[in-house]
């Protein structure tokens, strides 16, 4: 009986001290799953607090890049608008070159009116054509049913010379040659001067000598009359200068006449 007792007795120590020891083991497992559980949280908290810092850092370099490219448009904008401004600039300037060479153009235009006394050379050259063909009606083609001279002609200043020839002809019944040169572009002013030269140069030359040649050849913007003649037997047959006073339109030389300007420049 005692030892039953004293056996129960043990078990219960037993008993008791393995309770103490489970409820030890629980209190530590318990104290590591909240030390665990508070890391964890910790751990989570601070995953997302660098999340925060990476989408913090990313959004500011999203607004940075943003900025960036508002930047270079801005930058691309202002450069267009100098480009243009320039653009614009240049245009103005050519505009103001073109208006300042019409006005001096049309100063130098008023000028050389101003030196005519008025005289208009496209009336002059009309009157001169008017004047050939009332002579070559009268002198040339008597009873010709052509309309004109100048009808369908593309040289009217080729067309008035070989009228002067002609009637030179008709009147004294000497050899009368035309060698022309010069394009049909010849200025209103230059005709006029050309036309009234060479008549007055034929006129010298056709009452004494027995063959004439008429010469009219460009040379560059000038054109240089010229009037060869040769009596019975070939001999040169001097051709007198004409009495013009100093011009800047035009200059006597040996046996004609050099006419300033008389063919504008080329496009």
């Amino acid at each position: 009986m005692v030892v039953l007792v004293i056996v129960l007795a043990v078990l219960a120590v037993v008993a008791i001290v393995l309770a103490l020891v489970t409820r030890s083991r629980l209190d530590a497992q318990r104290a590591a799953t909240a030390v665990a559980a508070a890391a964890a949280e910790q751990t989570a908290a601070e995953r997302d607090a660098e999340q925060q810092r990476a989408a913090a850092a990313e959004s500011a370099r999203d607004e940075a890049a943003s900025r960036a490219s508002d930047a270079e448009s801005n930058a691309a904008a202002a450069d267009a608008k100098a480009q243009e401004a320039g653009t614009k600039a240049g245009e103005a300037e050519a505009r103001a070159a073109e208006a300042e060479a019409r006005a001096a153009e049309a100063e130098a235009r008023a000028g050389e009116a101003a030196a005519r006394n008025g005289l208009d050379p496209d009336v002059l050259w009309t009157l001169e054509r008017a004047r050939s063909e009332r002579t070559w009606r009268q002198s040339v083609a008597l009873g010709s049913d052509r309309a004109s001279i100048f009808e369908s002609s593309d040289h009217p200043l080729r067309e008035a010379l070989q009228v002067e020839l002609d009637a030179a002809r008709e009147d004294v019944g000497a050899i009368v040659d035309l060698e022309l040169d010069v394009p049909a572009n010849v200025t209103a002013a230059g005709s006029v001067l050309v036309l009234r030269s060479a008549q007055e140069l034929l006129a010298r030359a056709v009452k004494t000598a027995e063959q004439t040649t008429l010469r009219v050849t460009a040379d560059g913007p000038d054109v240089v009359v010229v009037v060869e003649a040769a009596d019975e037997e070939g001999e040169p047959v001097p051709v007198d200068p004409l009495a013009v006073p100093p011009s800047a339109d035009l200059e006597t030389t040996d046996g004609g006449v050099r006419i300033k300007r008389a063919i504008p420049p080329a496009d």
